[in-house]
């Protein structure tokens, strides 16, 4: 499959173009080959991991690449792919210091690498989703509320951070300084959201019945068991469910397992539309999903 090429925001091609025109080539130049550095080693350390990387793009602070097989690769896979932008910058800050302590290359070069690389690094550190410290945060809160909570959790604190660096950039305007750069990492960050927002309620159910089917063709998966309360309604369960494993949900009544549902039998449910339904009553209307006498978890 031919690899992704990163594709530049029209937002982005418009001010490397404004810079140009007022003379400012050197700083395009360094900050455009900062920011293929950044997105380039996600990409790297996505396909290391064996990950299909379908498109990238760029925009002024960073960008955004759509990898279809992320969730499927789990929390762990997410981080490392996450960190591999900002530890790429923190590099190119140990380059850029290195040339200026030893004098390799002009001083107001390097003090301009050194000093593109560490906001790039400062801001794709914010916990801000789709940023990479958004992503960081996702990975790490789906390990406990599952893949589709942690999400819009993550999208909510992006909007509240975009909220607060737009107001912090209008108040450092109004009062004489160059606050304008944080009104439009706000508005890149609110932007880049509409999309991922979009997807997500689909990703789950996408990536769900991907692992269904990896079931059927006899591929051996991870597989995630849960407990859950004979009261617990199917859209609490379905809501913790991860991508590229299969999945077991062993139902508590009166302290005691009394049956388990497997993913055939949730996804059954799910396509009836009641999600409101309790997984105790999905278990006594399946009887082929209990458990036989002394089974355990």
């Amino acid at each position: 499959m031919r690899p992704a090429l990163p594709r530049p925001h029209p937002l982005l091609l418009a001010l490397l173009a404004l810079g140009v025109l007022l003379g400012q080539g050197t700083i395009v130049v360094i900050y455009l080959g900062t920011l293929l550095l950044h997105e380039s080693s996600h990409m790297a350390a996505a396909r290391t991991l064996g990950l299909h990387v379908a498109r990238v793009e760029l925009y002024p602070f960073g960008g955004e690449a759509d990898i279809p097989d992320l969730e499927m690769a789990g929390p762990l896979s997410e981080v490392l792919v996450a960190v591999a932008g900002p530890l790429a910058n923190l590099v190119a800050l140990g380059v850029a210091a290195g040339l200026l302590r030893y004098h390799l290359a002009l001083p107001s070069r390097a003090q301009l690498l050194f000093d593109v690389n560490l906001a790039m690094l400062a801001v794709n550190l914010l916990p801000a989703f789709p940023l990479d410290g958004g992503h960081i945060v996702r990975a790490v809160r789906s390990r406990i509320v599952g893949w589709t909570p942690a999400g819009r959790e993550a999208i909510a604190l992006g909007r509240l951070i975009a909220a607060v660096v737009a107001v912090i950039g209008i108040v450092a305007q109004l009062a004489g300084y160059p606050g304008w750069q944080a009104v439009m990492l706000a508005c890149v960050i609110l932007w880049a959201q509409r999309g991922v927002a979009r997807r997500m309620p689909l990703s789950r159910w996408a990536l769900w019945l991907r692992a269904l089917a990896a079931l059927s063709r006899g591929e051996v998966l991870p597989l995630q068991a849960f407990a859950a309360a004979s009261g617990s309604e199917l859209r609490h369960v379905l809501r913790r469910l991860f991508g590229g494993r299969a999945h077991r949900v062993y139902v508590y009544e009166g302290g005691r397992v009394v049956g388990a549902l497997d993913d055939q039998a949730l996804y059954d449910a799910a396509q009836e539309g009641d999600l409101h339904r309790t997984v105790g009553e999905i278990l006594r209307r399946e009887g082929r999903h209990r458990l036989p006498p002394g089974g355990s978890p």
